[in-house]
């Protein structure tokens, strides 16, 4: 069976916000890819059941034997969100950036999903792919914010698919702190009638942009994160649903957790705690904007541990 395909393309069923991110997306994310000589970029569709999931895979020239890593992205960003890390780490190694149900170019099912679901979806997209123990071996998990917990979620559930972690920036938070972020993010509001409601997402990904980050990949986040709308609530709801505190402790793979000093330090730090073999490595000059600033610091930690005998 053929699961790798072109994007078929559903005409009863995109909503006005789908034509709009397709349209709007078309002129950043879908250009052709500039990365340097020795990497290259090819975008794919996994069929499931349900419907498409999109991903992107970074190919070094000359391929290794290092398994490859699979970036989860933080809600409610798509897999270009690691553009430029994929240009550092897929230098040896094949890198994969999937979109979520619902984010990027990714279809969703009709169904809520919880942590333990969108894990047990990248599962089946990587195995559909080919990789995994009766295919081409293991993978690698990488992920931040919403993404380490997926990525921990998928080791917990698919043990034999996944050879190593890493986990940079966790949003692990206990009691009141997680219900109060819940009741903000986690609900799901109606398509807004004005340009008014995405003035906070403006001014997140575009006038409080970390410094060096580049005001073309500001105005590309302000654009997922709008396209995003209800799908970014569902889930946020997941992941300050997630009982971290009950799963964290469980995870037997070798875990490296990079903690920058932005405003997860304190969280990460609480989290890695929770892992009997977690490495914490302290990222003190790095707050925000750290895949687009430092993905040549981030790779470099990530690989040195990723290839460790």
């Amino acid at each position: 069976m053929e699961y790798l395909s072109e994007r078929r393309e559903y005409l009863g069923s995109p909503s006005m916000l789908r034509l709009f991110t397709a349209s709007l997306l078309s002129l950043f994310l879908l250009a052709p890819t500039g990365f340097a000589d020795e990497v290259s970029v090819k975008r794919s569709y996994v069929d499931l059941e349900w419907g498409q999931m999109h991903l992107r895979t970074a190919y070094p020239v000359t391929l290794s034997d290092a398994s490859p890593v699979v970036c989860f992205a933080p809600n409610p960003y798509s897999g270009n969100y690691y553009s430029l890390l994929l240009k550092e780490l897929a230098r040896d190694r094949v890198v994969i950036a999937p979109d979520y149900p619902g984010l990027g170019q990714s279809d969703r099912p009709e169904a809520e999903l919880d942590i333990a679901d969108h894990a047990d979806i990248m599962a089946e997209v990587l195995l559909r792919a080919g990789w995994g123990p009766k295919g081409r071996g293991p993978i690698d998990a990488c992920g931040y914010h919403t993404g380490t917990f997926i990525a921990t979620e998928l080791a917990l559930r698919h043990p034999a698919l996944v050879r190593r972690l890493v986990l940079v920036g966790i949003p692990f938070y206990r009691g009141a702190e997680r219900a109060e972020r819940y009741e903000k993010l986690g609900k799901v509001r109606p398509l807004p009638e004005a340009l008014a409601a995405l003035e906070q997402d403006w001014i997140f990904a575009v006038e409080q942009r970390a410094e060096g980050v580049a005001l073309e990949r500001g105005f590309e986040n302000f654009i997922e994160s709008a396209a995003a709308w209800r799908n970014k609530s569902r889930i946020y709801g997941a992941v300050f649903q997630y009982p971290a505190e009950q799963r964290a402790p469980l995870l037997i793979h070798p875990t490296l957790v990079l903690n920058p000093h932005g405003s997860l330090k304190g969280p990460t730090e609480d989290f890695a705690s929770l892992i009997a073999n977690a490495e914490l490595i302290e990222l003190p000059d790095l707050k925000y904007g750290i895949f687009d600033i430092a993905p040549d610091v981030i790779a470099g930690q990530s690989r040195a541990f990723l290839d460790r005998p």
